[in-house]
């Protein structure tokens, strides 16, 4: 039967062969695909052959724009390399454009969108395997089973992102594949060695003897990559099962799954034991085993699996695969040292502890961004990143309170010294948390950045892609590969430090790409002195599973407070916001673009009750609330605070809430009379505090422009449908960006519109916005003021408020850009959040101005103010909708940019903005931009008219109140 088996690979490999080294190279580039998906049909129709070789081409195309992000551009490709598939009859071309275009929904977050495609890719596999030779399945070589089991594994992981646990479990057991054979007696028989051979044939012209020596080569690398393929899956299948056995606390079934995939990927095999998928699966394992024990109290055996598991790393020389194990150890250590009583002892045991996190710390701020490898630890490892930023700085956290002494104002000594790393890991995880979202979104940062690089950089990806594909992906024609694995794998590894070469030269070309992809987190005593000064408080937060913690930071000490654990915190957030914008009374931006009551006309996404302006309104539901979670949040600071500016560096849901409208004392009913923290203090908000140094950085050398900037730029009342009336006049109607279901603007406004249940609607393209009419008499409010103050302001409405206009037309002029349209705050997926602009007669873009997008706009240092935010609290994460825009604004130019927190009533907000501006342009006397939006708060205020929080607390300025 061996005997057999090694006939067949020799038959097979020789016809490979002998295609590889024809002189003819049209061969190889014109000979179409079978409808197996295995051997070329030479005498298959010419058209035919060529459709599939333009649809073919289509999905190389699509798949190079979809790993740089470009939904909108790769979407048309894909769907040709669909149709083309589909014309041909053939199912691998069918399942290949299928799972790329699974690949982008699942990008888009559309992952209910996403599962019908891989379902789809999954039954055409399936059919290519039962089409495929007998001979090729016989020698177990078959691609197409692979890519069969390989859908399942996506479908699975879909399932669990989508946290349908029981689901993904069913579908990890609809994988049948066999426990490999990776001893050494399997080593030995698979005949390891050749591998040299291929070298020599790969450098010279082929002869007699070197195709014959050839053969069985190729025949040795048709049984490398299947056997690599089977521990892929095999491994695949039993960590996710591992994964689901852990989430359910069935800590001996996973320890099960990852025993057996720790025993197949263990290393004794020098035919895969080396190659990238395998060594990650095997630390992985170790590292999972290393969890499950640290779950069961066994913190002696939980260290041992991290320490396997970070020497297995360290001479792979995958600092990809080091941090999960050395987060573990100190993980073990930490736990290890709760228990013990005396306090010299715990901070021994804890500063133990601390050296694997620090190590930890360092391997992860030494990781490129955007490169594959990011990519495969989200689903590989029971740990992110951001537990290791959580845990070392709350350690850090409780190590300063047991030093200081009791009833201490300000710390000192060795109290200061664990509060002040504590504090700089915080801002370190924030800096990392937005380079995570750049990177899941795949966001493509090119302004100021010299194009030469940013090409090398888009063509080292793109071959990383193609090789990864080669080595454990869907091939588009399901050849084997020409190069033995070990060769590939080498040839990643070259190209992954080459890009991280390109990304220093990028980074030595353009200061500002610099500061955004590896910005230095300041120490307390830089930001002291380079952020506050004797009028400022920096509070940050960072709410914890366990415990939460406050820095309070002046320029001359520092204060560190613990507070509840998160879940209490975002309870107390949602009462609040639910006082402010109660449930019963919200009208989605979709629905109010279908009701017929044109009475919720004033309303930018949420109506308010009849009654909600009446000056005595009561507010004692809103008082309990409000009070509640100042004393949480703020009173422990109370002494600190009193009359300063406070700088707010949020975490979580408080970054959804306007402390302005915290109210500091029990008891009140009357909104206009309340104690609001506005009323004594000025408040201003910061993505961290090393963020503000670097803005005032930046902008500093763009002052001189900045002062002499006259002009003042609003884009306001977009058209959002073609009902609209205005469509009528354009000179086309239609709506620019793909399908609807691809296009992001869609997904972003379902998700903020059903809560995140968003895909249906999404996908059905029914989605529509209100027409926010107040817009474009503010537009024309402001720009009166702005001609009053001597600026000179345009105005761009109706199809002018477009995508286009904004990113080509020359917007660093001016001092100021008002934005008065919707936009979205997408705290579950911010990576679509955004402001839309016109969705009509777009003749180039989409009409929804996102995030990625925003970061390549070319600003001068003008104030920013988005004056229609709509909020979707989804899953909290850090605020990362705010944070991401704003940021965005920021490194686009802006020091300070202005969102509001939820959708707003025109008639009010048309007056808070026009008394914003009157004081912020006035000549005398000078006033920035936090003040004067302070004052235009308190004079809404005493109004009474517009008194409730609704009216006039949801505009929060972020960055440099300066």
């Amino acid at each position: 039967m061996k005997f057999q088996r090694r006939a067949i690979n020799w038959a097979l490999s020789s016809a490979m062969l002998l295609s590889s080294v024809s002189p003819l190279p049209a061969v190889a580039t014109t000979t179409a695909l079978s409808p197996g998906g295995g051997a070329p049909l030479p005498q298959q129709p010419r058209a035919a052959g060529q459709q599939l070789l333009q649809g073919a081409d289509a999905l190389r195309q699509g798949r190079a724009l979809l790993k740089r992000g470009k939904t909108d551009q790769a979407l048309p490709l894909l769907e040709t390399a669909l149709k083309s598939a589909k014309d041909s009859g053939a199912p691998r071309p069918q399942a290949a454009a299928f799972d790329a275009l699974g690949d982008l929904y699942a990008l888009l977050g559309l992952y209910p969108v996403a599962l019908k495609h891989y379902e789809s890719a999954h039954e055409n596999f399936a059919a290519a395997d039962q089409k495929e030779g007998v001979l090729k399945k016989a020698a177990g070589l078959s691609g197409n089973k692979f890519n069969a089991d390989l859908m399942l594994a996506k479908i699975a992981e879909t399932h669990y992102r989508l946290g349908n646990i029981a689901e993904s479990g069913s579908v990890y057991q609809r994988i049948q594949v066999e426990k490999p054979d990776t001893g050494a007696a399997a080593t030995a028989k698979r005949g390891f060695g050749v591998f040299n051979s291929v070298k020599n044939i790969a450098s010279g012209t082929p002869s007699a003897s070197t195709v014959t020596e050839g053969v069985g080569v190729v025949g040795k690398i048709q049984e490398a990559v299947a056997l690599y393929h089977q521990v892929i899956i095999y491994t695949n299948q039993e960590l996710g099962l591992g994964r689901i056995d852990f989430y359910n606390k069935n800590l001996d079934g996973a320890k099960k799954h990852f025993d057996n995939a720790l025993l197949v990927a263990g290393g004794n095999n020098p035919l895969i034991a080396n190659l990238g998928q395998t060594r990650r699966f095997r630390v992985a394992a170790r590292t999972s085993l290393g969890d499950v024990a640290l779950r069961q109290g066994k913190f002696k055996d939980a260290a041992k699996f991290y320490t396997d598991a970070l020497n297995g790393a360290k001479g792979d020389k995958r600092l990809d695969l080091q941090w999960p194990a050395q987060r573990g150890t100190g993980k073990a250590r930490l736990l290890a040292a709760a228990s013990e009583r005396d306090a010299p002892k715990k901070l021994k045991a804890m500063n133990e502890a601390l050296v694997s996190y620090r190590e930890a710390l360092a391997t992860i701020e030494t990781l490129r961004q955007g490169s594959l490898r990011a990519d495969d630890s989200r689903t590989t490892f029971l740990a992110s990143t951001k537990d290791v930023f959580d845990e070392a700085s709350g350690a850090l956290a409780e190590m300063a309170l047991l030093s200081a002494p009791a009833g201490a104002a300000t710390l000192d000594g060795p109290a200061l010294a664990y509060a002040a790393e504590a504090f700089r890991i915080v801002e370190q995880g924030r800096a990392r948390s937005l380079l995570d979202l750049l990177s899941e979104s795949r966001a493509e940062i090119t302004e100021g950045v010299p194009a030469e690089l940013l090409k090398r950089k888009q063509g080292n990806l793109e071959q990383q892609q193609e090789i990864a594909q080669q080595l454990s992906g869907v091939s588009l024609t399901g050849e084997t590969p020409q190069e033995s694995l070990d060769k590939l794998e080498e040839k990643l590894e070259t190209l992954a430090a080459e890009y991280d070469s390109i990304e220093n030269q990028i980074r030595a070309a353009s200061p500002r790409y610099a500061a955004l992809t590896a910005l230095q987190p300041l120490t307390v005593e830089a930001v002291q002195q380079q952020v506050l000064d004797d009028q400022t408080v920096l509070l940050e937060y960072s709410l914890g599973n366990e415990n939460s913690y406050l820095w309070a930071v002046t320029n001359k000490g520092l204060s560190l407070l613990k507070l509840p654990a998160r879940q209490a915190i975002v309870e107390q957030a949602a009462a609040l916001r639910d006082q402010i914008v109660p449930q019963s009374l919200r009208r989605s931006i979709v629905e109010l673009a279908s009701s017929p009551v044109r009475g919720l006309s004033d309303e930018r996404g949420l109506g308010v009750s009849s009654n909600a302006a009446a000056g005595g309104a009561n507010a004692g539901a809103f008082v309990a609330a409000s009070h509640a979670l100042h004393q949480t949040v703020l009173a422990p600071a109370g002494a600190l605070v009193k009359d300063k500016r406070l700088l707010i560096v949020a975490d979580g849901a408080l970054n959804y809430i306007p402390f302005e409208a915290l109210v500091t004392a029990a008891g009140g009913t009357n909104y206009a009379a309340l104690p609001y923290l506005v009323t004594t203090n000025e408040i201003a908000y910061a993505p961290s505090a090393s963020v503000v140094a670097a803005i005032r950085q930046q902008s500093g050398g763009n002052a001189a422009a900045t002062a002499n900037a006259r002009g003042l730029l609003v884009v306001a009342d977009p058209v959002f449908d073609n009902a609209d009336p205005r469509a009528k006049t354009a000179a086309t109607a239609a709506t620019a960006g793909g399908t609807p279901a691809a296009r992001p603007v869609e997904s972003a406004i379902a998700d903020v519109a059903a809560g995140g249940g968003a895909a249906g609607a999404a996908e059905a393209g029914k989605v529509r916005l209100a027409r926010l009419n107040g817009t474009r008499a503010e537009a024309q409010q402001i720009g009166q003021l702005a001609r009053t103050a001597g600026l000179s302001p345009d105005i761009w409405l109706d199809f002018d408020a477009n995508e286009a206009n904004v990113k080509t037309r020359d917007i660093g002029k001016y001092r100021v850009l008002h934005v008065a349209t919707h936009g979205l705050l997408n705290s579950e997926r911010p990576q679509f959040t955004g402001v839309v602009l016109s969705l009509v007669g777009n003749r180039e873009g989409d009409g929804f101005l996102r995030t990625d997008e925003i970061f390549n706009l070319k600003l001068g240092s003008p104030l920013v103010m988005l004056s229609a935010c709509e909020t979707g609290l989804g899953k909290e994460k850090r605020g990362e909708g705010v944070i991401g825009l704003t940021r965005a604004f920021m490194y686009a130019g802006a020091p300070t940019v202005g969102v509001s927190l939820w959708s707003v009533a025109d008639r009010s907000t048309a007056d808070l903005m026009t008394d914003f501006y009157k004081r912020l342009l006035a000549k005398q006397p000078a006033s920035n931009a936090s003040a004067a939006m302070r004052a235009a708060r308190l004079n809404m205020i005493a109004g009474k008219k517009y008194s409730e929080p609704f009216y006039w607390a949801p505009f929060v300025l972020v960055g440099d109140w300066r």
